[in-house]
């Protein structure tokens, strides 16, 4: 049996009842008061980012490959739903698809379609940002890097919608009814999508280079099928969730707006810091894989775990004052994860969410929230992320303050 740390005797703690919705300052406070690891309704938790770094760098003894077991895939997802050493070897295929070279050069692309639908709204004087900005410019990256047609984004989010939505509770053993019938249709329409792009051959996105791969490695039909259903769900919905929750802070902070305006050299590391406050990840799901000590706190074999890296990202050991918004802090954060399944897209979340950022406010630099609304996120739900974000700016070249009266730019 493997040892990390000591605890004490806790009641369990009900995640999905804490005001994440509005309030995940208190939700994150009341999980972190919790000490390192505490129990929860379906299993355990990790807190700390001490536990929290542990689980995460050692999959063999906290699998991910079990724990998506229940995510309404009808093939395993490649390659979240893995551990080394399969793991391993579909990261080796897939990281040079994602690498920072590679990702550069997507930037004057991904740059046109911030300033197009930035545009599109600028002299509207309102919109709700997560349908306007929020949602379409990731999906639509997403779409054209995965050779998938724009027309099927609405279908395609409404899959990975009730997927996510209805995802059986961490821990139980089979998908719910719901998430098994969106699981099989989306499915059967990339089984008919890769069919025929095989068939017509060509082409440069992923897809197509991984279809046109004849190496003794490459991937097999299945093992498509089953990146193609872990991208759906991972390319459609993160990027906009981080979007809308860093919005809805700048929304109500002309402080930190003001940063952003003055000095658009300060995004960069605004992203890193707005994703640590309020990244679009709780947790993330394992599964004990043998009776453990973690945190002082006993995990059996066959445990649900589930790895709270956003509120490790407030551990106070790690971050001073960590509930502020500093853009200058420059510390490294877990929104992305860490160890062997670090996201594949984190470079790419980082220049969406960069060139939204610099867009937007160079175009539109002050703005508010629309009149009695409070941004709330889905809760519970598989990710964090603001449902609506309704906002208001002037499209007459003046500027709104604090208390919605106008003044000149």
């Amino acid at each position: 049996m493997t040892e990390h740390g000591e605890a004490g005797v806790q009641q369990p703690l009900s995640i999905e009842r804490l005001p994440v919705s509005e309030d995940r300052d208190t939700a994150y406070a009341m999980i972190r008061e919790r000490g390192p690891v505490t129990s929860v309704t379906t299993g355990v938790a990790a807190i700390s980012r001490e536990t929290v770094e542990y689980v995460l760098r050692h999959p063999e003894l906290f699998s991910s490959k079990r724990a998506y077991e229940s995510a309404g895939s009808p093939v395993p997802m490649l390659p979240i739903a893995f551990d080394p050493p399969e793991h391993t070897r579909y990261r080796r295929l897939l990281q040079p698809h994602f690498s920072p070279r590679r990702i550069r050069a997507m930037e004057p692309e991904i740059r046109a379609l911030a300033v197009r639908l930035v545009g599109e709204v600028a002299d509207a004087g309102r919109c709700d940002f997560v349908s306007s900005i929020a949602v379409p410019l990731p999906a639509q990256v997403f779409l054209t890097m995965f050779g998938l047609p724009l027309a099927d984004r609405d279908r395609l989010i409404a899959w990975k919608d009730a997927i996510l939505g209805s995802a059986p509770e961490f821990g139980a053993e089979a998908p719910s009814e719901a998430a098994a019938k969106a699981g099989g249709e989306l499915f059967g329409y990339l089984v008919e999508h890769i069919a025929a792009r095989r068939a017509e051959g060509g082409g440069n996105d992923l897809l197509a280079v991984l279809l046109a791969d004849t190496s003794g490695d490459r991937l097999t039909e299945h093992e498509l099928l089953g990146m193609c259903f872990q991208f759906v769900l991972a390319g459609l919905d993160t990027v906009t969730d981080a979007l809308s929750n860093a919005f809805a802070i700048l929304a109500t902070r002309p402080d930190l707006r003001r940063q952003l305006v003055d000095d658009p050299d300060v995004i960069p590391d605004a992203v890193e810091e707005l994703l640590r406050i309020d990244g679009p990840i709780l947790t993330l799901p394992r599964v004990a894989v043998e009776d453990v000590r973690l945190g002082g706190h006993q995990v059996t074999a066959g445990s649900a775990v589930h790895v709270a890296v956003a509120v490790a990202d407030r551990d106070p050991s790690e971050h001073a004052e960590p509930d502020t918004i500093d853009f200058r802090r420059r510390q490294p954060h877990l929104a992305f994860g860490i160890g062997p399944h670090f996201c594949l897209g984190a470079h790419l979340a980082r220049l969406e969410m960069k060139a939204v950022l610099e867009e937007w406010h160079r175009r539109i630099p002050s703005y508010r929230l629309a009149e009695g609304v409070r941004p709330a996120a889905l809760w519970p739900a598989g990710l964090v992320g603001v449902a609506g974000l309704p906002l208001v700016y002037p499209a007459d070249g003046t500027c709104v303050s604090r208390d919605g009266r106008a003044g000149s730019r």
